[in-house]
């Protein structure tokens, strides 16, 4: 009877956590469109976020709020740039003026009931999968896919390779 290798099981292993933190972590996602966040994010990047709160908010964060906020009334992911009393201020990274100048992009300071997360993660280059998935009406979990594929690719590679080495006798650095 062949025993299992221990890189299998690892490889095993790490793709279980993958797939209980996407599951448990009750992330979303949402995806880019537009140019504002250039160079950071492109249209067809999917973004993951998570719910939190306006206090674990912080300069810096690039955010995503619905819109209650937006003066457009949909969805917009930009970064955050002042912290107020009143609430966030944010920008896009290739706009010149925040989102609240003449109330162009936004009503005001982005307060809690308009945050819908912070985010967390970023998936370049998935907007063809992103338009197959929200145009069949599929689950959300499969937009997760291509980072799990890739993932497994990695994770595979490098279990084959120090199997190979293993086998040539020489130890892995």
């Amino acid at each position: 009877m062949k025993m299992v290798s221990r890189g299998t099981v690892i490889y095993v292993v790490a793709l279980a956590v993958l797939l209980l933190w996407a599951y448990f972590v009750q992330a979303d996602t949402r995806r880019v469109d537009g140019y504002s966040m250039l160079p950071t994010l492109e249209g067809g990047d999917l973004v993951v976020i998570q719910g939190v709160p306006l206090s674990d908010v912080h300069v810096g964060d690039i955010i995503v709020y619905n819109g209650l906020c937006s003066t457009g009334g949909e969805s917009v992911v930009h970064r955050v740039i002042a912290n107020t009393s009143s609430g966030l201020i944010t920008k896009g990274d290739n706009n010149p003026n925040p989102d609240q100048y003449l109330h162009q992009i936004a009503d005001g300071p982005i307060t809690q009931q308009c945050l819908e997360g912070k985010v967390v993660y970023v998936i370049p280059y998935v907007e063809l999968l992103a338009y197959y998935v929200d145009s069949n009406g599929l689950p959300q979990w499969f937009n997760y896919l291509p980072s799990i594929l890739i993932l497994i690719v990695v994770i595979g590679s490098i279990l084959l390779q120090r199997e190979e080495e293993e086998k040539a006798g020489t130890k892995p650095q």
